[in-house]
Parts: structure tokens; sequence; C-alpha cells
């Protein structure tokens, strides 16, 4: 976050003025603009412009970046070297593993156990069992069907697909040993992570266990457990509480097109929810909606889950975030594919552990609607999974409002600012198209000191002050009063 500060003088004052502040905005722009291209809340800088002299003071820090924990360890313990590479396996597929801001750490160890047995049940007894939660041959074909439209469930195999119902359905059972339709414990991971990545609402998992039955040196039989938070008296009490907040913004967000109904959710989710390391239930939606606080992994769930009640396909993208475990969300507006990052957006997550961003824009939008290029220069899916092509602009934020702009054009820009004037705004946002476009605004609105011309406070000595950030790895410029 930047300002800027003007004082009105004499035509040729203010060239003086402005040569002086223009070598002091080089200055910031090697210090600070290319900070600001790792988020739109970087170094703050006083630049004024008063009794012909330009100075410059620094007094914040680079924010320190998030990630998020994981969502849940699905590895095991079956030897030391094969728990060793599930756990990296578990890693690379899940939306986190450890998160480091300031000097706390944001993980969990949640070691699943496995437990080798000789059998001593009945091929007969464990298909009975399986009958009594819904799981015979005929009921598989029912819930596969049930199954068809989720995204991660539809990127498996038909084994794979067997193995999800099955999972899907002890948790939603909150049953434990069940004997699975596979005896190969290494599928367990990726279908474990498809299941949970298409339902938000196992919000009361903690995991997995299965125990392996022997006979004779060799697997028999496998039979699976999920680990469950809490009981089932309480996960309705939770539902119920859950339900009631989400028929509240479901009432307030019908109307709108699949377009404003994105913006309202990612609106609602920055506004309402603190990026915090202590909400306890921060890999699931009940720390978005119950808690208000949460992490990468809470936002982009309850996200999902919210969107998609609303009709809108959404998914959970799991990856890494300038190389930290990280997780997000690609939705479809009108029948194409974008990316968004509720996380990235809220400026709680950018400040300074224990302080405030005073003065700094309530959302950042440059995360709403962008394509996969613009995401992956700071953001990296894991490509365990295939994901849909985000490459649609029509929909992204900026090109909707009209504040997207493909080079300096004064007609524009004095219409852009003009109408936020009108409004009562005190914050305008824009994006550029590319870098050429984006360093032509910067150079003029910024440089030259033409945001001045459009925008800028009033101060009680005679200045004009204007606060400014600029992401140019997406090529948007924040103005505040």
């Amino acid at each position: 976050m930047c300002f800027l500060k003007k004082r009105e003088k004499t035509s040729e004052n203010r060239q003086k003025s402005r040569r002086a502040l223009l070598a002091v905005l080089v200055l910031a722009c090697l210090f600070g603009l290319s900070g600001c291209g790792v988020s739109d809340f970087s170094p703050v800088w006083f630049v004024s412009r008063k009794g012909g002299e330009a100075k410059k003071q620094e007094t914040a820090e680079s924010a320190t970046k998030e990630t998020a924990k994981e969502d849940a360890k699905e590895t095991t313990a079956e030897t030391a070297g094969s728990a060793a590479k599930e756990r990296a396996a578990a890693k690379s597929a899940s939306a986190g593993s450890v998160r480091t801001k300031g000097d706390q750490n944001d993980f969990r160890v949640e070691e699943n156990q496995v437990e080798e047995k000789e059998s001593r049940f009945s091929k007969s007894e464990m298909d009975g069992k399986r009958e009594q939660i819904g799981l015979s041959e005929a009921d598989i074909v029912s819930q596969q069907e049930a199954q068809q439209g989720n995204y991660y469930f539809g990127q498996l195999d038909p084994e794979g697909k067997i193995l999800y119902v099955e999972i899907y359905r002890i948790f939603m059972q909150w049953e434990e040993e069940v004997l699975l339709s596979t005896n190969d414990a290494s599928l367990l991971p990726l279908v474990y992570q498809a299941v949970i990545n298409d339902h938000p609402e196992l919000f009361y998992l903690n995991g997995y266990t299965y125990t392996r039955y022997m006979q004779q040196g060799s697997v028999k039989y496998i039979t699976f457990s999920g680990r469950y938070l809490y009981d089932a008296a309480e996960v309705e009490r939770r539902q119920a509480a859950i339900d009631k907040v989400v028929r509240e913004k479901l009432a307030e967000f019908s109307g709108a097109d699949s377009y404003g109904t994105v913006k309202a959710v990612y609106e609602y989710l920055i506004l309402s929810t603190e990026y915090s390391l202590e909400s306890p239930d921060n890999q699931n939606i009940c720390s978005v909606f119950l808690d208000k606080k949460s992490v990468c992994n809470g936002y982009a769930k309850a996200a999902q889950y919210l969107l998609n009640r609303c009709g809108i396909p959404c998914i959970i993208v799991n990856g890494t975030a300038l190389g930290d475990a990280h997780a997000w969300n690609i939705v479809e507006i009108n029948g194409q594919y974008y990316q968004m990052d509720a996380t990235w957006g809220d400026p709680s997550y950018h400040a300074k552990e224990g302080e405030e961003n005073e003065g700094v824009p309530d959302i950042d939008y440059s995360y709403l609607g962008v394509t996969t290029k613009e995401i992956n220069r700071n953001h990296s899916a894991d490509k365990t999974f295939a994901l849909p092509a985000c490459d649609a602009i029509q929909d992204n934020y900026f090109v909707r409002e009209g504040l997207y702009l493909y080079g300096y054009d004064e007609g524009q820009i004095g219409a852009i600012f003009g109408a936020a004037k009108a409004q009562g705004k005190t914050m305008v946002c824009i994006k550029a198209a590319d870098g050429r476009a984006y360093l032509e605004i910067y150079d003029k609105l910024i440089g030259e000191q033409k945001i001045f011309d459009y925008f800028g406070d009033a101060q009680n000595n005679g200045e004009y002050k204007i606060a400014y950030s600029g992401n140019e790895e997406l090529g948007t410029i924040s103005f505040w009063e």
C-alpha cells in the first residue's frame, strides 16, 4: 500500500516538484512496486509533496503468506518405507501440510493406523455388513448414478468409482471396519481425496484408517473406517446451525445471474471471515459458517458448499501458492471456467500477525474470475487430477464491471472514477490487459500524478492524498481516498 500527496502550486513550481517527486517514485517503484507484485497489500509508502520537497517513509513490511493445513492426512503405517511414500503422496494431493506464519505453524499430525490381523470374519459376515449399510451390488450401481456430475468422481477409473462410493457411504453412515472391494491399499489416498474434494459437507472427518487381514502372508481383505471428529448428535447440531446460515445467504443470492452469485459468495466469504490459524475447525466449513475464522481450505470448501447449492459448479483445487500448500476454487460461469481464490482476496490474509491493515480496501477482487495463465504466476495446481481449462475473460470481475483497460485511456479512466464518485465510493480498482498496459497506466496515474485529475482526498493543510497499491502479476491497481 502506498500514498501520494499533492499540494496545489503554481505551474512552474508544480513542474519542479513533480520532477523531484518522480525521482522518489522511481525508488518507490524499485522497492515498493516490485514488492506489490505478490499481493495488493505490500509495504506502506508515504510520498508527500509539500513545500517543494518530496519525501518517502516506509512504515510497514510485506505481509507474510499463508499455507493451509492438511484437510486430513491419509498416510498409513504399513512399514516405515511405505508410510513415508504415502505421506508424500498425501501431501501432494491434499490442500496443505505445513503452514508457517511468523513463528506459528499451521499443521496437525494425524497418523492413521494400519493393522495386520488374521481374518476372524467370514466373507459372508463381511458382505452382510456391507448390505446393511447400503453397499450391495445393486446399491453400488445406484450410488454411482447419484455421484454423477461430481467433478473428482468423474476423474476416476471404474475400480476407483466403486471404491469412491464405498468410502463415501462409510463416511455418511459413520461406519467402521467395513469390507472394501479392493485389497490394494495404494488406491486409498487418491480416492479419499476425490471424495473429500467433492463433498465439503463431510466436515466431521479427520482422515481414515484401514485394517489388512492377512492369510498365509498375503492380504486377504481390507476393511475401512472413518476417523470422526464428532458423534452423530454433535454433527446434527452443527449441521442445523450451518443450514440456518446457508438458508439466509441463499435467500440473499436469489435472483442474481451466475456471475452475480459468484461475486456475492466471494464478497460474503471475505467480509464475514477472518483469516486465522486459531479456529479449531479451520479445515472445514464449520470454521466459516460458525466460527467466522478460517484458513484457505475452509474458504475453498465454504465457497464450494454455497455455490453448489446455488446450482453453480464449483470445485476445490489443491496445490501450492508461492511454494506453500494451498487450496482455492474453479467455478463455472455462463458455461466457462474461471479460477477464484477468496483467501487471497481477503486483506486479513495478507496482514501481519496481530496487526490491522488500516486503510486497505475490504476486498481485493484480483482473484475473482481469473484465467489459469494468470493464477499460475503465483499458484500451482497439483497434477494428480486433470482440471478444466480456464482461459475465458468475459466474466472476469474487471471485465464485467467495466474496469478492464487496454492502456491509458483518459475517457475510460475519467468515466470509471466519475462513476465511483457519483456512487459515493472512495475506492477504485482497475485491471490492465497486459504488462505494457499496466506500465503505461501506472506511469501516467502515479508517475505523472494524473490520478489527482480524477481522485484524491483534500487535507486540511491544502494537500491532496490518495493511497494506492499495485499487483503487477495480475495487472491490477487499487486507489482509495
